[in-house]
């Protein structure tokens, strides 16, 4: 999503995100998109590392017994990596016991998923959605924070476009749905979610990020001065020429919010020839000078 202004000797450098125009004319990316390889293994290690959770301590001693016995039945033993083995041979007794379909039945089925997936209507989106006409920005392994309800569907349609998303849930109820849908998906490797009650502590969760949904139903629960606080920390987890997508509520639109985001340039939405436009509001943070704090409003 991001690329940098000039070459740079060191890769942590501010990067420049890119502009409509721009990611049309982009002849190339910077980061390639996770070989299917790589998407298996996370799909396999998905499985089992569920299958774990889901069986008694119990049973799971029961198998690593079983690996033991295996384990000391082999003509040749390193004890050193014992340890190390014993969980390997685990992991192959349960991958048995699921049946996983093999790389070439997965990769038949995955790529249809993930065509379909990356329709924002497979998640109940439209037009409307803000995060729809961003989308071709965006890179593989790109950094999004998603805070508060409204951003769930948005926070699933940038995952499975390789975008690693973190969520900010306002309730272990939603953050436990999220996970469970993450996996059934086949996306928990790009979703980590999070209980956040943000009036009354905002997670150490580092940046910089690329791009950070805001429900403002979220903020519209703070009074003054807690909103002014989450914000300013939000901005300073944004990368240069990051973004901020305000998605608007019954209870806050974003325009209540435009004074905490002195400096930041609002983002015209794109025009269409039919169709609503998009809702919320996407706004811009500035280049190389320091941002300045938003003023309390």
């Amino acid at each position: 999503m991001l690329q940098q202004d000039a070459p740079q000797p060191h890769p942590d450098r501010a990067k420049r995100m890119l502009t409509a125009t721009d990611a049309l004319r982009s002849a190339g990316r910077r980061r390639p998109p996770p070989s299917h390889t790589q998407l298996y293994q996370e799909y396999v290690m998905q499985r089992i590392e569920a299958y774990k959770n889901s069986i008694s301590r119990d049973e799971l001693m029961r198998l690593g017994a079983e690996a033991s016995d295996e384990l000391f039945q082999a003509e040749e033993t390193q004890l050193l990596l014992t340890e190390v083995l014993m969980n390997e041979i685990v992991d192959e007794l349960i991958k048995k016991r699921l049946k996983l379909k093999s790389m070439k039945r997965w990769r038949e089925q995955f790529v249809k998923l993930r065509a379909a997936q990356r329709e924002p209507t497979h998640w109940g989106l439209d037009g409307t959605c803000p995060i729809v006409p961003l989308l071709g920005r965006l890179e593989a392994n790109d950094r999004a924070l998603c805070v508060g309800t409204a951003s769930e569907a948005p926070a699933y349609l940038l995952s499975s476009h390789d975008v690693d998303v973190i969520y900010w849930a306002p309730d272990a109820g939603l953050a436990e749905r999220i996970e469970q849908r993450s996996i059934t998906e086949q996306l928990s490797a790009r979703v980590y979610t999070l209980v956040a009650q943000l009036c009354s502590w905002v997670p150490a969760t580092p940046g910089p990020f690329d791009i950070i949904l805001i429900d403002m139903a979220v903020l519209a629960d703070l009074d003054i001065d807690r909103r002014y606080e989450v914000l300013r920390s939000l901005q300073e987890r944004t990368r240069e020429q990051g973004l901020h997508v305000l998605l608007p509520s019954p209870t806050l639109v974003p325009e209540a919010v435009f004074t905490y985001y002195d400096g930041w340039k609002r983002e015209q939405p794109p025009r269409r020839r039919k169709g609503p436009r998009p809702v919320g509001v996407v706004m811009v943070r500035p280049t190389a000078a320091p941002i300045r704090r938003a003023a309390r409003a």
